[in-house]
């Protein structure tokens, strides 16, 4: 970006990745102004960091076209969703509403504002159940097995769409495990990390548990490097026109492991109560990045260990 004063709208911005980013971006871009947009269902207010805040859902079309109008962003960056699966499931016509018509509103202001670029946080649950890894955005099938996937997968063809049809310039970020400081253990986002540590430090929360034998891995991304990939999205000088790319570590640990480097790093036993595994429970992920690499040169920063740390010291800060 230019040194000329510009805007750019985070939807999310309360949530965990939306703050992370709007920090980054705010360091690398000191005299952008970032427009936040938050309903604080998942996000926390004390998150918010944006030089100008607006309360309210991706679902109010008069409320995105004022600040669209306003403030004529050039850059979306699209954190905002209901995540919970469970609700999801629970909820399909209202997080359908939420997820898929909220980010059509978006992409309807994006378009007749004429943003730059729409860059979408989209989710690794798209592909289902896998039998090759890593995960390729081209060689494995789409199966979404949740209406949270689901979801997620139509908006992404919504992305791709207005690059097709009405020139704006989207990609679509699939991420994986994504971990790091500001993922409250309760949180909508929450993984085995942030639930096994908030259990350490906040003890009289719930109990902890681990589902199945514990054999299970997952590639976590560090938030870093999901913010990162943002970043870079948003400099990006060739057209991105709806493309898919994995954003990932392109490693994988067992969740038992985890539990072990969470001991070590904390120095407490982890007492974990002992659960069957979860039903459609996806046994194994990994993420094959070669196209984030290629296309934005994008590198993981920050290894697992290194990230675990982080985190630990980040929940150890804020029980003090």
């Amino acid at each position: 970006m230019k040194s000329k004063q510009h805007s750019i709208l985070v939807t999310g911005c309360a949530g965990f990745i939306g703050s992370n980013f709007v920090t980054a971006f705010r360091k690398k871009y000191p005299t952008q102004i970032i427009i936040g947009l938050d309903d604080l269902s998942t996000g926390r207010k004390e998150a918010v960091a944006s030089d100008i805040f607006y309360h309210g859902s991706i679902t109010d079309a008069e409320l995105v076209k004022k600040i669209f109008s306003k403030h004529k962003p050039e850059y979306v960056f699209h954190f905002a969703a209901q995540p919970r699966v469970s609700y999801c499931v629970e909820h399909p016509a209202e997080t359908t509403n939420i997820n898929i018509d909220g980010t059509v509103i978006l992409l309807e202001a994006a378009k007749e504002y004429k943003a730059k670029r729409f860059i979408f946080s989209s989710t690794s649950a798209i592909y289902g159940p896998v039998k090759k890894l890593p995960v390729s955005e081209t060689k494995n099938a789409a199966h979404p097995v949740s209406p949270y996937a689901l979801h997620k997968y139509s908006s992404e063809w919504f992305c791709r769409l207005f690059s097709e049809l009405y020139g704006l310039d989207t990609v679509c970020f699939r991420y994986f495990n994504v971990f790091g400081p500001g993922q409250y253990g309760d949180s909508a986002y929450s993984t085995v990390i942030s639930a096994w540590l908030e259990a350490l430090y906040f003890p009289k929360k719930k109990k902890p548990f681990i589902e199945g034998d514990g054999k299970q891995s997952r590639d976590f991304c560090y938030v870093d490097d999901v913010v990162a990939a943002n970043l870079k999205a948003m400099s990006s000088k060739q057209a991105l026109k709806g493309k898919i790319i994995n954003i990932g570590s392109g490693t994988r640990i067992e969740i038992r492991e985890v539990r072990t480097l969470i001991e070590n790093y904390t120095g407490s036993y982890l007492d974990l109560e002992q659960r069957p595994p979860r039903l459609g429970d996806i046994r194994h992920t990994q993420a094959d990045i070669r196209l984030a690499k290629k296309v934005l040169g994008y590198v993981p920063g920050v290894n697992f260990n290194e990230g675990l740390r982080r985190t630990v010291k980040w929940f150890k800060e804020r029980r003090k």
